[in-house]
């Protein structure tokens, strides 16, 4: 079965400033910096990207990079298929 995580254009970025070595590491850093967050569309988009990195495994994980896009690159809420088929 293969599975396949979609992140958004704003997640890809956040990840890129929040990633650690591990999930585990990289969802605490985003739970740390939650409180700090006022707007509520970047409180969402911390969730979901939390929530979709919880679905990952250590070894998805770590074959993926997150590199920040810019919005001339892609549309501000175009998927970005950061994931393959993995079995």
């Amino acid at each position: 079965m293969s599975i396949l995580l979609n992140f958004t254009v704003e997640e890809i970025n956040l990840l890129s400033i929040y990633g650690a070595d591990t999930i585990a590491a990289t969802i605490a850093a985003i739970d740390e910096a939650m409180p700090d967050i006022l707007d509520e569309d970047i409180i969402s988009i911390a969730e979901n990207a939390s929530r979709k990195l919880a679905a990952l495994s250590e070894q998805e994980y770590s074959a993926l990079v997150f590199e920040p896009t810019d919005e001339t690159e892609a549309e501000p809420d175009e998927v970005i298929n950061m994931g393959g088929g993995y079995d």
